[in-house]
This record gives C-alpha cells, sequence and structure tokens, in this order.
C-alpha cells in the first residue's frame, strides 16, 4: 500500500517508508491528518487492551491525548513494572514516525523544519500538530534535502567535529540550566527535548562546514551528549549513576534530531541562528509548563516473601533486625542505598523504626501496630536515594532533595499454615520526574531490590529462631 499526495496515496511511497524512512520529502496535509490520525487511534486502542489487562485500568482517550502528571499519573501508579518497560519501547517508534511525519508535512508548508523540537515538549506538541494540520501548501519550488556524497571518517581534532560537538552540548547545557536550576524540573522537555535538540545542533554545525556521512553525524551527536554529562559532573551539577540511567532514553532521541539536523543542513537554506534561537526558547518553555503542573500522586509497589516459620517469629524480626550480613548486589555497590540494619524505640503506635541505609537512617514512625498480622509506618525523613559517582564531596543537583519521596510502608503478615507465613512489603512513594513510565519502571525495580534485600534476611533470621 502507497499514499498519494491527492487521496492519501503518494506514488512510489511505500507505507514503510512514508512512516519509518528519512524525512527528505513533503508530504501534503491530508496525508499527515489522515496518516497521524489513523496511528493515534491505532496506538491508543493497542495501549488501551494492554493496560486493560496488565493493569485492570481503563484507559480513556482523555488520558492518552492529556498525558501530564494530573491527567494520568492516578492511573500510571497502578502500572506494574514489566507494562512501564513495555510502554517506554512501545512509544518509541511512534515518537521516530511523529517526528518523520512533522518534518515532511513542515516542507510541504513551506515551514522550517526544525520545529518538530516542539514535538517533545508537553501542549506544544499539540499546537505543532494542529499548525501543521492547516497549513496551507507552499507553491513555491520546494527546497530540497540533497544527500551529500560520504566523506572521509573526520578526525577528533577537525574543525567540524570540534564546533557540532561543543555547540550541541552548549545548547543543550543552556537548556538544561534553565530547566533544571531555573525552574527546578525535570520533565519530558529536559529528558527529551533536550537530546533531541542537541542532536540536531550538532548535525546542523558540522555538516555545515564539512558533510559527513549519516553514521559520522550520529557519532558526533552522540559525542555531544557525551560532553554535556562531562561538563554537569565537572561542575557537580550531576553524578554518574544518574547520567547512565538518563542515556537509555536520552541516547535514541539524540539520533533522531541528528538526523533531522543533517538533512536540514543540506538544504539550499539551512537553519539560521534565529531558528536555533527558537528551539532554544521553545524547549526552555516546555520546562516551565512542566513546573506549574501539580505534584505527582504516590505510587505503591509490592514484594512479598514465603517463610516457614510462624507470624509470630517472623513479626520478631519485622519490628527490628540485626545487621544484615549478607553481601549487596551488585547494583547497590554501584552507590544505590540499601538497607544495613533496623532498631525501634518504644513499642506500639507512636513507637519510632529507625532503618539504617548506607546514606543514612529513615525515621519511620509507627502508625499500625497489630501484631503478628500489620506493622505499618509514616517516613518522617529519609536519607538521599544514593551516593553519586563524582569526583566531588557533594553533588548539587536538585533530583537529590525531594524529587524522590517515601510517604509510608507496610509490612504485612498473612498465615499460610501453622507455620508458614507470608510475608509482604510495601512502600508507597512518589517521583518528580518524565517520563514518568520511564523513571517508574527504574524507581520500581529498586525498591523491589530494596524490599528483596530486607525480606530475605528476615525469612533466613526467623526460620533461623523457629
Amino acid at each position: 500500500m502507497v499514499f498519494d499526495a491527492h487521496w492519501g496515496i503518494i506514488p512510489g511511497m511505500p507505507l514503510l517508508r512514508l512512516l519509518f524512512g528519512l524525512p527528505d520529502s513533503p508530504i501534503d496535509r491530508r496525508t499527515y491528518v489522515t496518516v497521524g490520525a489513523s496511528l493515534m487511534v491505532f496506538k491508543y486502542i493497542v495501549d488501551a487492551v494492554v493496560i486493560a489487562l496488565a493493569a485492570g485500568v481503563f484507559w480513556t482517550p482523555v488520558d492518552y491525548l492529556l498525558p501530564m502528571i494530573t491527567f494520568k499519573a492516578a492511573k500510571v501508579a497502578q502500572f506494574p513494572q514489566g507494562l512501564s518497560i513495555w510502554l517506554v519501547l512501545w512509544t518509541l517508534p511512534f515518537i521516530w514516525i511523529g517526528v518523520v511525519l512533522s518534518v515532511r508535512r513542515a516542507l510541504d508548508a513551506g515551514i522550517f523544519p526544525g520545529v518538530v523540537v516542539a514535538f517533545f515538549v508537553p501542549f506544544l506538541n499539540y499546537l505543532l500538530m494542529a499548525g501543521l494540520a492547516i497549513a496551507p501548501a507552499n507553491h513555491k519550488p520546494p527546497v530540497r534535502l540533497v544527500e551529500p556524497p560520504p566523506s572521509e571518517p573526520p578526525t577528533p581534532l577537525s574543525r567540524s567535529t570540534q564546533l557540532g560537538v561543543v555547540l550541541g552540548a552548549g545548547a543543550g547545557i543552556l537548556v538544561i540550566g534553565i530547566g533544571v536550576m531555573g525552574f527546578r524540573n525535570y520533565g519530558t522537555s529536559v529528558f527529551l527535548g533536550v537530546p533531541f535538540m542537541t542532536g540536531l545542533v550538532s548535525a546542523v554545525v558540522a555538516n555545515r562546514i564539512a558533510p559527513r556521512s549519516r553514521t559520522e553525524t550520529i557519532v558526533l551527536g552522540q559525542g555531544a551528549l557525551l560532553l554535556i554529562a562531562g561538563m554537569l559532573l565537572l561542575v557537580a551539577l550531576e553524578g554518574g549513576i544518574c547520567l547512565a540511567m538518563a542515556f537509555p532514553i536520552a541516547s535514541p532521541i539524540a539520533i533522531m534530531g541528528s538526523i533531522v539536523g543533517r538533512l536540514l543542513a543540506h538544504r539550499d537554506q539551512p537553519p539560521s541562528f534565529t531558528h536555533i534561537t527558537v528551539l532554544l526558547l521553545a524547549v526552555s518553555l516546555g520546562s516551565g509548563i512542566e513546573a506549574a503542573m501539580p505534584g505527582v500522586p504516590t505510587r505503591v509497589v509490592l514484594t512479598s516473601v514465603e517463610i516457614d516459620a510462624s507470624p509470630s517469629r517472623v513479626w520478631e524480626q519485622v519490628v527490628s533486625f540485626r545487621e544484615i550480613d549478607r553481601a549487596p548486589a551488585w547494583y547497590f555497590r554501584t552507590g544505590l542505598a540499601y538497607p544495613l540494619r533496623a532498631r525501634l524505640e518504644g513499642t506500639g503506635v507512636g513507637a519510632v523504626r529507625h532503618c539504617q541505609f548506607t546514606t543514612g537512617t529513615f525515621v519511620e514512625p509507627i502508625t499500625v501496630w497489630d501484631e503478628p498480622r500489620v506493622l505499618a509506618f509514616d517516613v518522617k525523613s529519609q536519607p538521599p536515594p544514593l551516593h553519586e559517582w563524582s569526583p566531588y564531596a557533594r553533588v548539587y543537583a536538585p533530583h537529590l532533595d525531594g524529587f524522590f519521596r517515601t510517604t509510608h510502608g507496610e509490612f504485612r503478615l498473612i498465615q499460610l499454615a501453622p507455620n508458614r507465613t507470608r510475608l509482604e512489603g510495601r512502600t508507597w512513594y512518589s517521583l518528580e520526574m518524565q517520563p514518568s513510565i520511564y523513571w517508574n519502571a527504574i524507581a520500581d525495580t529498586i525498591l523491589h531490590a530494596i524490599h528483596g534485600r530486607v525480606l530475605e534476611h528476615v525469612k533466613a533470621e526467623a526460620e533461623r529462631t523457629r
């Protein structure tokens, strides 16, 4: 099947090339609206069915079309970890399709194709799509995107390499500074908009000086991302662990930006300084929009283990436990906080549990004392979630202070037999970082690992003393 410029079928352009190919040829309004709307409906139906089956949640069209915190976070909080990971992987190809279709429609309308960066900015993305859907075709001769002949592999010290990497990274650092330090926001504008813009700027600059192959251009964009990471490390605004966690989502988005930027660089009318400035302002505006949104609701993580001991034996180990002498798993050795021991001051409701982690102590006032069935507590104070990899003793990343918050926890003991108990551990938390399905999947994984370390220790101690 192919799409024509008048009826939605363009002769000689197979469907897969239209959706996944390079955005090097224009499409008209009808094609853009028809294909875009059809794919949105298709993705919504698949999303809704999978979410209903995996989480028992009804995903409405409003949840899909308004994916900001206020509208859907309470439902997202119910997503199991595997569903969140699947949604991230499932969404990536649709991001690329949206970029391809939007660039092609901009070419047809005579609009600077770099405006596609708004695709990664909340609310501005809908303004972008609406504008492209109604913009009339440009009847002037189209500005062609010419594929340059492959160049020799650039040297690391060539002028185009240096300028492309440095200016791409500089643009990213500027917008990160505005979004993170100015608006104190870690939203999609930072984690998606900045990588796309970084790849685009580095590609445009490098290819205007010396034409590069697509592979070389992508490498430059990745180099600019790594330079951003190095600069954040150098000024102690970020640590290695969080940068490593952000890279899997930033890297493919930067690749998209590099591909689009390379094509723009070889137009007869390449991007101007004004064009680049508008892109920087658009992504920065996105951080301001996200910062004005209300906070996120709490999410709960449940982990359980079955123990060959009575509930009363298990209860003794739950309320307080001695030093966990089992060696931590490899991922905890990267700097993630993990539990060491717990002690209890007093008994009953009002007692205070102190859970010692490698980064400090959780202070947990007891709110439910139903021996030997339920022990619940609030979290009055908590230490940092990790020790960052950094050449400095302290890292001044805002997300280390309040962006990840645990609000309360619970242990529930369920008797399965006279000497067999299922122990469930729950933690309620909130995480003010977007895209939520990506960061919640990481947070869930870490909390499951923390739960597992405690529950396995309780299991070993209870079975040894029964």
